[in-house]
């Protein structure tokens, strides 16, 4: 068993998302200075380890609640209704976490065995990156890009290229704090207070036992799930990773229809007239409702789908991961047109920068311009399939 952290045995998902709107308020009300310092506040960090936020897919052996898969979806929309940052460093280092049980026994003890409270961050892309195989394990040099959450992580998971017998392919590493730097170049108008930095390494060796590949962690028996028995183990990774944005997207769109409803009550117009009462921002509130009710519903359906399929040890059927693929991005592109039917209503009266709606917006956009919410390139691999063409790769 590992040492240190807090105990939270019967930890289920409607109780995180009720501790996620008991801290809501608390979240709302740092997001100004988060968003003026790019990164979440260190309390703000600490609220979310000790409400095991960030423990939601971890395994039960190495402290973790070992929740089904699909959980960080409603979690982190709960999240989102508050702070955009905080729901999306929620559900990335959840979802990593998850990845991070499919390792080797050794490397997942590395991480927590000893502090079951570390935060794993990620960076799967990469700027520049040399990686050369030497005995025992690898050197790596380069800047790997958009590490959400790096200035709180004791580890990064990295993406590292190597050569096989095949050719060229990736493999996942692990990393500790005192091998990487963090730079401070996140300064983005979208998720600004996720501090997405780069992070650097220089010349650092990276033992074989902390490294898993592709192909690996895409297998329902990973090394990791012969550790943990949980069905939440029990899925390929690719595809089904990109339900991570799905949740804040949801929070984002649901808080911005609030604002809008809440704010157009009051509200009148230089005519004098009450603007709630004006048919076409009926209309704009009704349709971008339906919309977000939409994704929720498809979202509700693939979590459903999930959770099923890892309980019968046989994953997802390779139609099932494309459309996963698919309507993740479709979730955000439905969130993203409702959000923007809203904002594009509130005149000039919703043009302050600490605007609810204009934030959430903001938000979305960075939610969306993740490699795996993106419309354009998610929705191409099931029309390939609709239409008998082999799609390789994983976008």
């Amino acid at each position: 068993m590992p040492e240190g952290g807090t105990q939270r045995q019967g930890l289920d998902e409607a109780e995180m998302i009720r501790r996620a709107h008991a801290l809501g308020p608390t979240l709302k009300a740092r997001r100004a200075t988060a968003l003026q310092n790019r990164r979440l506040c260190d309390t703000t960090i600490a609220d979310l380890v000790s409400g095991g936020f960030f423990k939601i897919l971890q395994p039960k052996l190495l402290g973790g609640l070992e929740l089904p898969y699909g959980a960080q979806v409603g979690i982190s929309a709960a999240l989102a209704e508050y702070c955009g940052a905080s729901a999306w460093l929620c559900s990335v280092v959840a979802t990593h976490h998850w990845m991070l049980a499919k390792f080797e026994g050794a490397a997942q003890n590395d991480v927590w065995a000893t502090t079951p409270d570390a935060i794993a961050c990620s960076a799967f892309g990469f700027a520049e990156a040399k990686v050369t195989a030497v005995d025992g394990g690898y050197k790596a040099s380069g800047r790997w890009t958009y590490s959400s959450g790096s200035h709180a992580a004791a580890w990064a998971m990295i993406s590292i290229p190597i050569q096989t017998a095949n050719g060229p392919d990736r493999s996942f590493a692990l990393v500790p704090r005192s091998d990487f730097e963090v730079l401070d170049n996140w300064r983005s108008v979208a998720l600004r207070a996720s501090g997405s930095n780069d992070i650097v390494l220089r010349d650092v060796f990276i033992p074989t036992e902390r490294t898993i590949a592709r192909d690996v962690i895409d297998r329902i028996e990973s090394p990791g799930a012969l550790i943990h028995p949980s069905p939440t183990y029990r899925l390929q990774t690719f595809g089904v990773f990109n339900v991570t944005g799905v949740g804040p997207a949801l929070g984002l769109a649901r808080a911005t229809l609030r604002s809008f409803t809440d704010g157009m009550t009051h509200r009148r117009n230089v005519m004098g007239s009450k603007i709630h009462e004006l048919q076409s921002i009926q209309m704009r509130a009704s349709h971008a409702s339906a919309e977000i009710d939409a994704a929720h519903t498809i979202a509700a359906d693939h979590v459903q789908r999930l959770q099923a399929a890892a309980l019968t040890g046989q994953g997802l059927t390779r139609e099932a991961i494309l459309k996963l693929q698919r309507d993740c991005a479709y979730v955000g592109y439905l969130a993203q047109n409702a959000v923007a039917r809203l904002v594009e209503a509130l005149g000039a009266g919703g043009l302050n920068e600490d605007n609810d709606a204009q934030i959430n917006q903001a938000d979305l956009k960075g939610v969306c311009s993740h490699i795996t919410m993106g419309w354009d390139a998610n929705s191409v691999p099931y029309g390939k399939y609709l239409l008998g063409i082999e799609h390789k790769g994983l976008i």
